[in-house]
């Protein structure tokens, strides 16, 4: 090998060290081009070059001219681990933290336990145990025992003087049946919202449940007093009224 070559080498393996890796294959490739047997050169390439196919040349051509080259074997070694697939991990064998005998690949997403789709809820943010659904309702739904009885007086109270008034004021006008469908959410809305008021704002489990019966029992109550009082049963915009109603506690208090 001659010194133009030699400095060529080194040039290019001082250009590699600092990452300089265009220039250092230009030094390499035309060391190559003076001297194509230059095992140093070819070396230095194949840690300059890209491609796997490259690099796997440069080694193959050091081992053809230095059979016994141990960073050439070295460098094949850790293309042919490179080019390998890994092997596939097996899956994690779970099984539910209530079932212990039943397979499962769902966790609590709160909690992070395993749970099979028996004990699974689905909420809009994932599965979940019930254990920790219920700790959360426990947060949510707030309400004391007495409040259940608090919403419900408020709403019958109420319930029995707009069922006697809204259905029969609204009996005595022309399509009076057809305003039933504007009036009754906002007027049913209002009562909620002071049932709601009355237990100070408290969210029960049932309250919509309590709250709904109460309505339907207030209106039936009213137009019976209204019917007994003045002999007057508006059918039609009292049925209207009662489904409204209790469809609106419901929903207002869920």
């Amino acid at each position: 090998m001659n010194r133009e070559v030699e400095e060529l080498i080194r040039q290019g393996m001082a250009a590699a060290r600092v990452g300089e890796k265009e220039e250092a294959r230009r030094h390499f490739e035309e060391a190559l081009r003076l001297d194509p047997n230059a095992a140093a050169a070819w070396l230095g390439l194949s840690g300059v070059v890209d491609s796997p196919e490259e690099k796997r040349r440069c080694f193959q051509r050091v081992l053809d001219l230095e059979p016994g080259n141990a960073e050439a074997l070295a460098g094949l070694a850790w293309l042919d681990r490179q080019q390998t697939p890994a092997p596939a991990e097996a899956p994690e064998v779970l099984y539910c933290a209530n079932h212990p005998t039943v397979e499962t690949v769902l966790r609590c997403n709160r909690c992070n336990k395993p749970i099979c789709v028996k004990c699974a809820v689905q909420t809009p943010v994932g599965y979940r145990c019930k254990e920790c659904v219920a700790e959360l309702q426990a947060h949510y739904f707030n309400a004391q025992a007495w409040d259940y009885p608090i919403a419900a007086a408020v709403t019958l109270f109420l319930s029995i003087f707009v069922g006697a008034f809204l259905p029969w004021l609204m009996s005595m006008l022309p399509y009076g049946w057809l305003f039933m469908f504007f009036l009754t959410p906002p007027v049913s809305g209002g009562i909620a919202e002071a049932a709601r008021r009355a237990v100070g704002r408290r969210r029960g489990k049932y309250t919509w449940l309590t709250t709904s019966a109460a309505g339907v029992l207030g209106g039936v109550l009213g137009i019976l007093i209204l019917w007994r009082q003045i002999g007057v049963m508006p059918w039609l915009t009292f049925l209207i009224f009662i489904v409204l109603h209790a469809s609106t506690l419901s929903m207002r208090l869920r």
